[in-house]
């Protein structure tokens, strides 16, 4: 096998067959040849989807392009496990990554391709020339991107897409990471080796719209800062070094002008202001500190990764 491709699908299986028919005609044009079975596959990992699309990937995907394989997974692990899963699984010699939903269309693949197999680099991404997405998305996706880089140290480029293709050296080093939570441009900006960016075009969904609202966006830049960086504990702990600074120069201000200055009265106000805002510094810092516990106890657990429910599409199915 020498290319692999592993796309994951939640809830947007209705997707897969215009994406596989297009796939097969990119290959077929790459190889020359009218079968590209055996030289190029297409894994699908369906992430635990709520509808039919497993029912759709089996009765009209697989039999239709015989390069396809679906990988069904038990439950939704999310985007970032079942790319790793598909990585895992995949057989080829050079692998990538992209989405069903073709905004990083398949004709791009060879741009990637011709540059990852000159042999100048380990892995190659895209990197959108302009986007078309709503100014939310894109202001949202920059900040993400900036405060990830300021926390971690790393130079991810802005407007980086979703399609890459690695070789076989760095897919193996890849998986042979063992903790739970991914983040894979992270991930890949840690193991090295080396990296480029080749210019390619993005267009809009071909059909339907994006699972990856707002709020899962969120969680999983939330998830992202914790995992790569403890920036945000230094923070705290620094925060809570000035606070104390500022509450010891407090008091011996207070205790100088009473010697010396003003006798000063009792005050209710004053007393609960600092209070409530030395508690709300301790409930953050203590809040802050659990996130991490929290990742670390998962890591400790050592629960799978994911659990494959069924591959469907392989030999002799």
């Amino acid at each position: 096998m020498l290319y692999s491709f592993v796309v994951p699908i939640y809830n947007d299986g209705e997707l897969a067959a215009d994406f596989a028919a297009e796939f097969d005609r990119v290959f077929r044009q790459r190889l020359g040849r009218a079968d590209i079975q055996g030289h190029a596959e297409l894994l699908f990992v369906d992430d635990g989807s709520r509808n039919d699309s497993v029912r759709v990937l089996v009765e009209q995907v697989v039999p239709r392009f015989p390069f396809v394989r679906v990988i069904e997974l038990s439950r939704n692990f999310g985007q970032h496990v079942a790319l790793s899963c598909g990585y895992q699984h995949a057989r080829g010699r050079f692998v990538g990554m992209l989405n069903v939903d073709q905004e990083d269309p398949p004709d791009q693949i060879p741009l990637l391709l011709d540059s990852l197999e000159n042999g100048e680099a380990d892995i190659v991404h895209g990197q959108y020339q302009q986007r078309h997405v709503t100014w939310l998305n894109k202001v949202t996706s920059r900040g993400f991107n900036a405060v990830l880089n300021w926390l971690t140290g790393y130079a991810v480029p802005q407007d980086s897409a979703t399609l890459r293709i690695m070789n076989r050296r760095f897919l193996d080093a890849y998986n042979a990471l063992t903790e739970k939570s991914r983040y894979i441009p992270g991930l890949e900006f840690w193991l090295g080796f080396r990296h480029a960016y080749v210019p390619i075009r993005h267009q809009q969904r071909t059909r339907g719209r994006s699972s990856y609202n707002f709020r899962r966006r969120l969680r999983m830049a939330t998830e992202t800062i914790i995992s790569f960086s403890d920036l945000p504990l230094k923070m705290a702990s620094a925060l809570g070094m000035g606070v104390a600074l500022l509450g010891l120069l407090m008091t011996l201000y207070l205790v100088i002008s009473k010697l010396f200055f003003v006798d000063y009265q009792a005050g209710y106000t004053s007393t609960i202001a600092i209070i409530v805002f030395l508690g709300g510094i301790q409930i953050f810092v203590v809040g802050l500190a659990s996130l991490y516990i929290g990742r670390v106890l998962r890591e400790v657990q050592g629960r799978p990764l994911y659990i494959v429910r069924h591959i469907h599409g392989e030999p002799g199915e």
